[in-house]
């Protein structure tokens, strides 16, 4: 960046920029001047080289004309501008987390490659040796250390094996050098921290994972990162709450608390003047007439001070026009990355109960389609009020077991993809063959009780042993089906923490133990049941227990079996490059 200002009749340019870019433009370079930025930014600060240039004599006209590279060139090194960037107190425990709960971290950034490894280092994203990817004096290219004890020469196939031993970083530069020898699949796939990034940069690497199959969430802040967020991202927004009409803020309090602060006096106009002369001899901005778009905006901007003053202060921050917002198919009022445990948890809660739902679903719709339709047969109907109560209890059920909360720790284990798995078909197989013995075992037995007779199936309801027992066993299989398919830990509340669905299991144990009972006569006769002899309630009370145990186990035993597979991306990447050299042959 650069700027030329006037100072007693002379101009001068001022520039300021990275290190290495200004290094190129220097008339005289220092003898540590290198030594001396990559010092601090080994340190993780930041650093920006400062120069300057007197410049000609020119008319003010000709200055303002002033190519770009006519004013940063020859230029005299006037400094450095060390800044130190505290990293967000929430920031290292965060990332933690996403790697504890198998993530990978990467960091895509514009700073200088030290800093950002610096950086990388503190927020648990590198745990491992660095090795930068840096251009050689002569010509290629070599892995260096960042107190450059350590080169490793560079070769793409062997990136990979370095990636074991090494977290590697690689700047903006290097890009040029990759996608030109075709080996940007090989490489950026096993690469932690992105250095010196260009907004196109970032956004090829968001495109290169997504090609070799890997799942991508990036956060980002500003317009530059609008090409990456646009895949799957999150816009963080700076903005403040607004404060309530009427209150001072934290600085104006202090101002009227303290009297010792006083406004600096004015600096000396003749001995430093950054505007020209010329300038002032232009109308002052409140003494001419507004234009019709100058209107327009400070007619919006006196909307946007209405609609502060009459907020909460805990509104939205409004998203101006370039921000990653725009783009981003999520957005957080927060300027940390802690919302993206918010992202991750919901969204794997949200996946488990989707998949215990097809599974809840499944199981539920076979058991009642053999209870209706083969029973059917043999006159076996549901009554009204069973119907009824059969009906309460299920929609409690799923109304209740969507109350669940996702875990705030999130497990490394991972949640199935999607139903279409060995596990789910298994799962949904081995349960349903328990319920179909339990039901045509509890069915034959009631009909060694029942009397031979022919029972129409178009003819009205009348209750019979058999209708009383299949109506009991299917709502005991619903209620067994909920709670061994119930997804709990790791990912949701377990049962005893979703209260109001553990409550509802345990009033449906209860009612429908008291019924196969038959404690209650006056209750069995409003639904309709007829009384079962003595040795069968015992044994439909024991079969029951039996069928819950043998499908919880083996629940238990596929999740144990089958646990949710990390993506398998090498497998993608491999693929890819495959695909690329055919393209080349």
């Amino acid at each position: 960046m650069s700027v030329i200002v006037r100072i007693q009749e002379k101009f001068y340019a001022f520039i300021k920029g990275a290190p290495e870019t200004i290094q190129e433009r220097l008339v005289d370079l220092p003898a540590a001047y290198v030594e001396t930025y990559k010092k601090y930014t080994r340190q993780g600060s930041r650093v920006l080289s400062l120069a300057y240039k007197l410049l000609p004599e020119m008319p003010v006209s000709e200055a303002r004309s002033l190519e770009r590279d006519q004013v940063e060139s020859d230029l005299i090194f006037a400094g450095f501008a060390v800044f130190n960037c505290p990293i967000r107190s929430d920031s290292a425990a965060v990332l933690l987390e996403l790697e504890q709960s198998s993530h990978d971290l990467v960091m895509i950034t514009g700073d200088q490659a030290l800093t950002a490894c610096h950086v990388a280092s503190q927020v648990n994203i590198c745990s491992k040796p660095v090795l930068i990817l840096t251009r050689m004096k002569t010509s290629g290219f070599e892995w260096v250390s960042p107190d450059e004890t350590d080169r490793v020469p560079y070769r793409a196939e062997e990136v990979k094996e370095l990636s074991e031993s090494h977290d590697l970083c690689i700047s903006g530069d290097c890009f040029e050098m990759l996608q030109r020898t075709d080996a940007v699949v090989q490489v950026i796939p096993h690469v932690k921290v992105f250095a010196r990034v260009a907004p196109e940069q970032k956004e090829l690497v968001l495109t290169t994972f997504k090609t070799v199959g890997r799942m991508t969430l990036m956060c980002g802040d500003g317009t530059n990162d609008v090409g990456a967020l646009k895949h799957v991202g999150i816009a963080l927004l700076n903005a403040e709450p607004v404060q309530k009409a009427g209150s001072k803020s934290q600085s104006s309090k202090l101002e009227s608390k303290s009297g010792k602060l006083k406004k600096p006096k004015p600096a000396n106009e003749s001995s430093s003047q950054l505007v020209p002369p010329a300038s002032s001899s232009a109308k002052a901005p409140s003494s001419r007439p507004l234009t019709a778009a100058e209107k327009q905006r400070e007619k919006l901007q006196k909307m946007l001070d209405e609609m502060n003053d009459e907020s909460d202060g805990r509104s939205a921050p409004i998203v101006k026009l370039g921000d990653a917002s725009m783009a981003s198919p999520f957005t957080a009022k927060h300027a940390s990355v802690a919302p993206t445990l918010d992202i991750i948890r919901q969204g794997r809660s949200t996946l488990v109960t989707t998949l215990q739902m097809f599974k809840i679903l499944g199981l539920n719709c076979l058991a009642t389609a053999y209870v209706l339709s083969v029973m059917y047969l043999d006159g076996v109907k549901l009554g009204d009020v069973q119907a009824t109560i059969s009906g309460v209890f299920t929609a409690a059920f799923f109304l209740f077991i969507s109350h669940a909360r996702p875990l705030q720790a999130l497990s490394a284990e991972r949640p199935h993809p999607n139903i279409f798995c060995a596990y789910v078909f298994l799962s949904i197989l081995g349960q349903f063959a328990m319920h179909l013995f339990f039901l045509m075992s509890a069915v034959n037995l009631a009909s060694k009780y029942m009397p031979e007779e022919c029972i129409e199936p178009d003819s009205e309801f009348h209750p019979n042993l058999v209708n009383t027992v299949s109506y009991m066993v299917n709502m005991m299989i619903q209620v067994a089906t909920f709670a061994v398919n119930y997804m709990g830990h790791p990912f949701n509340q377990s049962i005893s923490e979703n209260k109001p669905f553990k409550y509802a299991l345990y009033s449906a144990v209860v009612f429908f133990t008291v019924i196969t009972s038959d404690m209650f006569r006056d209750l069995n006769d409003y639904m309709k049941l007829e009384p079962l002899p003595e040795g069968m309630r015992g044994k439909l009370l024991l079969w029951a227990m039996l069928m819950f145990c043998g499908c919880y186990g083996w629940e238990r035993f596929l999740r144990w079996t089958f646990p949710g597979k990390m993506p398998a991306w090498e497998k993608r990447q491999k693929q890819a490059v495959a695909n690329l050299d055919k393209k080349q042959a």
